[in-house]
Protein backbone atom coordinates (compact mmCIF):
# COMPACT_ATOMS: atom_id res chain seq x y z
CA UNK A 1 0.00 0.00 0.00
CA UNK A 2 1.32 3.23 -1.15
CA UNK A 3 -0.48 4.99 1.34
CA UNK A 4 -1.52 7.86 -1.06
CA UNK A 5 -5.28 8.24 -2.20
CA UNK A 6 -7.13 8.22 -4.71
CA UNK A 7 -7.91 11.44 -7.07
CA UNK A 8 -11.40 11.72 -5.55
CA UNK A 9 -9.48 11.42 -1.66
CA UNK A 10 -11.97 8.57 -0.89
CA UNK A 11 -10.15 5.06 -0.91
CA UNK A 12 -6.33 3.83 0.35
CA UNK A 13 -4.42 3.13 -2.69
CA UNK A 14 -3.75 -0.84 -2.47
CA UNK A 15 -1.15 -2.04 -4.84
CA UNK A 16 -0.64 -5.75 -5.95
CA UNK A 17 1.49 -7.05 -3.14
CA UNK A 18 -1.79 -5.74 -0.68
CA UNK A 19 -4.12 -7.21 -2.83
CA UNK A 20 -1.94 -11.08 -3.15
CA UNK A 21 -1.80 -10.36 0.89
CA UNK A 22 -5.69 -10.23 0.96
CA UNK A 23 -5.85 -12.97 -1.39
CA UNK A 24 -3.91 -15.10 0.73
CA UNK A 25 -5.47 -14.34 3.99
CA UNK A 26 -9.05 -14.64 2.57
CA UNK A 27 -8.35 -18.25 0.93
CA UNK A 28 -6.60 -19.12 5.03
CA UNK A 29 -7.35 -16.77 7.45
CA UNK A 30 -4.71 -18.77 9.38
CA UNK A 31 -1.99 -18.05 7.16
CA UNK A 32 1.27 -16.62 9.24
CA UNK A 33 3.47 -14.04 7.71
CA UNK A 34 6.54 -16.11 7.20
CA UNK A 35 3.99 -18.23 4.51
CA UNK A 36 3.06 -14.79 3.15
CA UNK A 37 6.31 -13.74 2.72
CA UNK A 38 7.00 -17.11 0.84
CA UNK A 39 4.09 -16.61 -1.67
CA UNK A 40 5.20 -13.12 -2.43
CA UNK A 41 8.66 -13.46 -2.74
CA UNK A 42 9.19 -10.87 0.18
CA UNK A 43 10.41 -10.24 4.08
CA UNK A 44 8.30 -11.16 6.77
CA UNK A 45 9.11 -7.27 8.16
CA UNK A 46 7.78 -6.34 4.95
CA UNK A 47 4.31 -8.39 4.88
CA UNK A 48 3.67 -7.45 8.63
CA UNK A 49 3.98 -3.59 7.85
CA UNK A 50 1.73 -3.96 4.87
CA UNK A 51 -0.78 -6.06 7.05
CA UNK A 52 -0.67 -3.06 9.53
CA UNK A 53 -1.19 -0.79 7.38
CA UNK A 54 -4.59 -2.48 6.01
CA UNK A 55 -5.46 -2.41 9.63
CA UNK A 56 -4.46 1.74 10.10
CA UNK A 57 -6.44 2.25 7.04
CA UNK A 58 -9.35 0.45 7.85
CA UNK A 59 -8.95 -2.09 4.48
CA UNK A 60 -8.59 -4.77 6.76
CA UNK A 61 -11.46 -4.56 9.39
CA UNK A 62 -10.91 -8.07 11.25
CA UNK A 63 -10.06 -11.66 10.84
CA UNK A 64 -12.83 -13.86 11.73
CA UNK A 65 -13.74 -17.68 11.00
CA UNK A 66 -17.17 -18.30 8.98
CA UNK A 67 -19.43 -20.74 11.00
CA UNK A 68 -22.34 -23.41 9.02
CA UNK A 69 -24.97 -22.04 12.14
CA UNK A 70 -27.28 -24.87 11.08
CA UNK A 71 -24.66 -27.64 12.32
CA UNK A 72 -25.12 -26.39 15.71
CA UNK A 73 -28.59 -26.20 15.11
CA UNK A 74 -29.93 -22.49 13.83
CA UNK A 75 -31.54 -24.79 11.05
CA UNK A 76 -34.11 -21.59 10.58
CA UNK A 77 -32.72 -18.40 8.52
CA UNK A 78 -34.46 -16.01 7.03
CA UNK A 79 -33.67 -11.75 5.77
CA UNK A 80 -36.41 -9.71 7.47
CA UNK A 81 -37.54 -5.98 6.33
CA UNK A 82 -39.52 -3.35 7.81
CA UNK A 83 -40.67 0.00 8.44
CA UNK A 84 -41.72 2.44 11.67
CA UNK A 85 -43.67 4.99 11.12
CA UNK A 86 -44.48 4.74 14.71
CA UNK A 87 -42.74 7.16 16.49
CA UNK A 88 -39.33 7.96 18.17
CA UNK A 89 -39.88 5.60 20.72
CA UNK A 90 -40.67 2.76 18.95
CA UNK A 91 -37.81 3.27 16.68
CA UNK A 92 -35.31 3.77 19.39
CA UNK A 93 -37.19 0.39 20.86
CA UNK A 94 -36.67 -1.55 17.68
CA UNK A 95 -33.38 -0.19 17.08
CA UNK A 96 -32.30 -1.61 20.84
CA UNK A 97 -34.05 -4.96 19.95
CA UNK A 98 -31.91 -5.20 16.69
CA UNK A 99 -28.70 -4.16 18.82
CA UNK A 100 -29.01 -6.88 21.22
CA UNK A 101 -30.79 -9.69 20.30
CA UNK A 102 -28.17 -12.11 19.10
CA UNK A 103 -30.31 -14.00 16.59
CA UNK A 104 -30.23 -11.11 14.46
CA UNK A 105 -26.10 -11.43 12.97
CA UNK A 106 -26.87 -8.24 11.05
CA UNK A 107 -29.43 -5.51 10.75
CA UNK A 108 -29.07 -2.15 8.21
CA UNK A 109 -30.33 1.03 7.53
CA UNK A 110 -31.39 1.12 4.13
CA UNK A 111 -33.12 3.39 1.49
CA UNK A 112 -35.76 1.91 -0.60
CA UNK A 113 -38.87 -0.65 0.57
CA UNK A 114 -37.37 -1.86 3.92
CA UNK A 115 -36.22 1.03 6.09
CA UNK A 116 -34.55 -1.46 8.28
CA UNK A 117 -33.24 -5.00 7.20
CA UNK A 118 -31.40 -7.76 8.86
CA UNK A 119 -30.58 -10.95 8.52
CA UNK A 120 -31.87 -13.50 11.51
CA UNK A 121 -31.44 -16.92 12.65
CA UNK A 122 -33.12 -18.97 15.18
CA UNK A 123 -33.53 -23.05 15.80
CA UNK A 124 -36.71 -23.37 13.73
CA UNK A 125 -39.61 -21.38 12.16
CA UNK A 126 -41.45 -21.76 14.91
CA UNK A 127 -38.86 -20.09 17.42
CA UNK A 128 -38.08 -17.40 15.05
CA UNK A 129 -42.00 -16.67 14.77
CA UNK A 130 -42.02 -16.22 18.15
CA UNK A 131 -38.70 -15.13 19.46
CA UNK A 132 -37.79 -12.77 16.98
CA UNK A 133 -40.82 -11.51 14.79
CA UNK A 134 -43.54 -11.53 17.75
CA UNK A 135 -40.99 -8.96 19.41
CA UNK A 136 -40.48 -6.99 16.37
CA UNK A 137 -44.24 -6.75 15.40
CA UNK A 138 -45.32 -4.11 17.70
CA UNK A 139 -42.47 -1.61 16.34
CA UNK A 140 -42.95 -2.22 13.05
CA UNK A 141 -44.73 -1.51 9.68
CA UNK A 142 -44.75 -4.25 6.71
CA UNK A 143 -42.74 -6.22 8.74
CA UNK A 144 -41.85 -8.91 6.01
CA UNK A 145 -39.54 -12.31 5.82
CA UNK A 146 -38.50 -13.98 3.35
CA UNK A 147 -36.75 -17.60 5.09
CA UNK A 148 -33.11 -19.00 3.13
CA UNK A 149 -33.85 -22.30 1.61
CA UNK A 150 -31.15 -22.89 -0.40
CA UNK A 151 -27.86 -20.64 -1.40
CA UNK A 152 -27.46 -19.53 -5.03
CA UNK A 153 -24.09 -17.41 -4.22
CA UNK A 154 -21.97 -17.34 -1.22
CA UNK A 155 -19.52 -14.38 -0.43
CA UNK A 156 -16.71 -14.08 -2.89
CA UNK A 157 -14.19 -11.75 -1.46
CA UNK A 158 -11.53 -13.74 -3.50
CA UNK A 159 -13.14 -12.84 -6.83
CA UNK A 160 -13.95 -9.35 -5.84
CA UNK A 161 -10.05 -9.30 -5.46
CA UNK A 162 -9.67 -10.47 -9.05
CA UNK A 163 -11.97 -8.20 -10.34
CA UNK A 164 -10.48 -5.12 -8.48
CA UNK A 165 -7.01 -6.58 -9.78
CA UNK A 166 -8.32 -6.51 -13.20
CA UNK A 167 -9.62 -2.65 -13.36
CA UNK A 168 -6.22 -1.82 -11.95
CA UNK A 169 -3.96 -3.42 -14.65
CA UNK A 170 -6.61 -1.73 -17.39
CA UNK A 171 -6.55 1.56 -15.88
Amino acid sequence: MTGKWDPAGRFPTVDSLDIAILERMLSDGRTTFKELAGATNNDSRTIASRFQRLVETGVLKRATVEVDWSKVGFTASAYMGSTTALGEDDRRKLLEFLRHEPRVLEAYTTIGSNEYFMKVVDFDIATLRSGICAPLEPLTVDLTTSLIVDPIKSTDYSGLLRYLKHRKSSS
